[in-house]
C-alpha cells in the first residue's frame, strides 16, 4: 500500500471515529442529480430498498452523500472483523492463568478456543444466508451486539464451563460478521479498486494478533485475566456506533433461499462429537464409552451431513465445488495448515510459562514474531506469486514452516528461548508465505454466481482445522505430562519442566505432520491463468 493510500485510510478511519469534522465538512452533498441517490462512479448495492439520504436523515444521510462513503464503511467492517480475530488470540496468554483459577487441565480450557472454532465453522455459511435474506447492516450490527454481551458475560464467568459457554457467545456474534465484511467489499467496491480494499482489509486483520497478544499481556499483569474480556465491549461501541451511521443496507437480488437448518444441525453435531471425543480421549481413555461414542455419534453426523447436502436442492455447502481441484486443494492445505498454526498459538504459551517462567507481557513479546510475519510477508508474497504461481510459493511456504516447527521441537528441550527464535520466526515466515497463493487459488475458477459459497469455504477449513489442531494437539502435549503438572508454579522443579517440554515437543512433532500435509496439497494446486512460471529466485 502506497503512503497516500495509507494516508487515505488513516483520514478515513479519524474521519469515522470523530464525527464532527465530516459534519462540518461534508455538507448535505448530492449525487449529481440522480434520483437513485448513487454517486457517479461508484457502484450500487443492488437490492438497496431505499436511498439512505431520504430515508436517514441527518448524519447519516450526509456521510452517504460523501464522495469517500465506501472507504469509511471499508475501515468500519475491516475494524469489525480485526475485534473478531482478536478474540481468538486475546485468550491464548491468559489460558495458563485461567486453568490455575479455576482448577483444570490443559485440555479442558483449551475449550475457551476449541469452542470458539466449532461455533464458527458451524455457524458461518448460516450467517452469510442471513445477510442475503435479512440485510447485511442487519446482521453485522447483530453480530457486534452479540460479541460485546459475549466479552461482559465472558469476564463475569465463575467456571471454566460458563466460560466456555459464554465463548460460544462470542463466536455467534464474531461469525455473522465475517462474510457480510467480505460481501460488502465485493459489492461496493469495482473491479479496479477491489484488490487495493482487499489489501487494506487483509493488512487490518493481520494486525489484530500482535495487538491481542500484547494487550492482553499488558491487561493480565495489570488487572488480571479477566480484563482482557473488557478491550471488547470498549472497543465494540466504536465498532457499532460506525455500523450505525456509516454501512448502507443491502441484501443480494434473485429470489430467496431458505437456510439449510438440518444441514446445519448435522455439521455442528458432527464437529462436536469428533473434537469432544479428541480433547477428552485422554481424561476418559480412549478406550472408553463414553470417547467411542462421541466419535461414532460425530462420525455418523458428519456422513448424514455429506450425504444430504449433495441431495437438498439448496445445500448450506455446496459439496459440487469440491469438484474443482482449485478449491478442494486449497481448503485441505489451508485445513492442515490451521490446525498447526492454532494448535501451536495455544500450546505455545503454556511452554514459555510454565518452563521459562515467563511473565504475561513477556508472553505478548515472545509470540509476536509469528503475527509479525504475517504482517510483513503476507503483501510481498501476494505480489510474488502472480509471478512464481501459487502452488510453488504455497510450497515452499509450507516446507520452510515445517523445518521451523522442527528446529523448534529440537529446541525446546534446551529451555531456551533464543535457542527457539529461530524456528518461530521459519514458522510464522512459511505460513506468511503461503496464506495469499491458497486463498486466492480457493475462489480463481469458482463460477461468478457461486463465489459467494466458495469464499466461506476458506474459512470453514481454517475454523475446522484449528479446532481439531487445538484439539489434538493438546492431547499429545497432555499426554506426556502429569496430572495437575500445568498448574505447577513457575520455574516448577526440573523433572516436571522437563516432562512439560518433552510434551510441547511432541506437539510441535505433530504440527510438522500437518504442514507436510499442507506442502502435499498444495503441490497439486493448478496454475492460475494467465500467469507464467518463472523461478522463485
Amino acid at each position: 500500500m502506497s503512503d497516500t493510500d495509507f494516508q487515505t485510510f488513516t483520514i478515513s478511519h479519524k474521519r469515522i471515529l470523530g464525527l464532527a469534522p465530516l459534519i462540518a465538512n461534508a455538507g448535505c452533498r448530492r449525487s449529481g442529480g440522480r434520483a437513485d441517490g448513487a454517486l457517479p462512479g461508484v457502484p450500487t448495492l443492488r437490492g438497496v430498498r431505499a436511498p439512505l439520504a431520504t430515508t436517514a436523515p441527518g448524519v447519516r444521510a450526509r456521510i452517504a452523500a460523501h464522495p469517500r462513503q465506501r472507504w469509511f464503511a471499508l475501515v468500519v467492517v475491516a475494524s469489525g472483523m480485526w475485534l473478531s480475530v482478536m478474540n481468538i488470540s486475546i485468550v491464548n496468554i491468559a489460558m495458563p492463568s485461567m486453568a490455575r483459577d479455576f482448577g483444570v487441565d490443559l485440555t479442558a480450557i483449551a475449550w475457551i478456543v476449541t469452542g470458539f472454532f466449532v461455533t464458527q465453522a458451524t455457524l458461518l455459511p448460516i450467517a452469510g444466508r442471513a445477510g442475503d435474506l435479512y440485510g447485511r447492516r442487519r446482521v453485522f450490527i447483530t453480530g457486534v451486539i452479540i460479541l460485546i454481551v459475549g466479552s461482559i458475560l465472558c469476564a463475569a464467568a465463575w467456571d471454566a464451563g460458563s466460560l466456555i459457554a459464554f465463548r460460544v457467545v462470542q463466536a455467534v456474534g464474531a461469525c455473522a460478521m465475517a462474510p457480510t465484511a467480505v460481501s460488502y467489499i465485493g459489492e461496493l467496491f469495482n473491479h479496479r479498486e477491489r484488490g487495493q480494499a482487499l489489501g487494506i482489509y487483509s493488512a487490518v486483520i493481520s494486525i489484530a494478533p500482535i495487538v491481542a497478544l500484547n494487550v492482553a499481556g499488558a491487561l493480565l499483569a495489570v488487572f488480571g485475566w479477566r480484563s482482557v474480556f473488557w478491550f471488547t465491549p470498549i472497543v465494540g461501541v466504536g465498532v457499532l456506533v460506525g455500523a450505525l451511521l456509516v454501512l448502507p443496507d443491502a441484501r443480494a437480488s434473485g429470489p430467496r433461499r431458505s437456510f439449510d437448518l438440518p444441514g446445519a444441525a448435522l455439521g455442528g453435531v458432527g464437529l462436536l462429537g469428533v473434537l469432544l471425543g479428541l480433547s477428552r480421549g485422554e481424561a476418559w481413555g480412549f478406550a472408553s464409552a463414553r470417547t467411542l461414542m462421541a466419535l461414532t455419534v460425530g462420525a455418523v453426523a458428519i456422513m448424514f451431513f455429506v450425504l444430504r447436502e449433495r441431495s437438498v436442492a439448496d445445500p448450506l455447502l455446496d459439496l459440487r465445488l469440491l469438484r474443482l481441484r482449485s478449491v478442494r486443494t486449497s481448503n485441505v492445505a489451508s485445513w492442515a495448515s490451521s490446525a498447526a498454526l492454532f494448535g501451536v498459538l495455544i500450546l505455545l504459551p503454556f511452554y514459555l510459562s510454565r518452563v521459562l517462567g515467563f511473565g504475561p507481557i513477556q508472553l505478548g513479546l515472545a509470540i509476536s514474531p509469528i503475527a509479525l510475519s504475517f504482517v510483513i510477508v503476507s503483501p510481498i508474497a501476494g505480489r510474488a506469486f502472480a509471478r512464481t504461481g501459487p502452488a510453488r510459493m504455497a510450497t515452499a511456504g509450507y516446507l520452510l514452516s515445517a523445518a521451523g516447527a522442527l528446529e523448534a521441537a529440537f529446541a525446546a528441550g534446551a529451555e531456551s528461548y533464543r535457542a527457539m527464535l529461530p524456528g518461530i520466526v521459519m514458522f510464522g515466515v512459511g505460513l506468511a508465505m503461503a496464506s495469499s497463493p491458497i486463498t486466492t487459488s480457493a475462489i480463481s475458477d469458482v463460477p461468478a454466481a457461486q463465489l459467494g459459497v466458495a469464499s466461506a469455504l476458506p474459512n470453514i477449513s481454517r475454523y475446522t482445522g484449528g479446532a481439531l489442531g487445538t484439539a489434538a494437539l493438546g492431547v499429545i502435549m497432555h499426554a506426556a505430562i502429569p496430572a495437575g503438572a500445568e498448574r505447577a508454579t513457575v520455574r516448577a522443579i526440573s523433572a516436571v519442566r522437563e516432562l512439560i517440554a518433552i510434551g510441547f515437543r511432541n506437539a510441535l512433532f505433530a504440527a510438522t505432520g500437518f504442514l507436510l500435509v499442507a506442502a502435499a496439497s498444495a503441490m497439486r494446486v493448478p496454475q492460475l491463468a494467465g500467469v507464467d512460471r518463472k523461478p522463485l529466485l
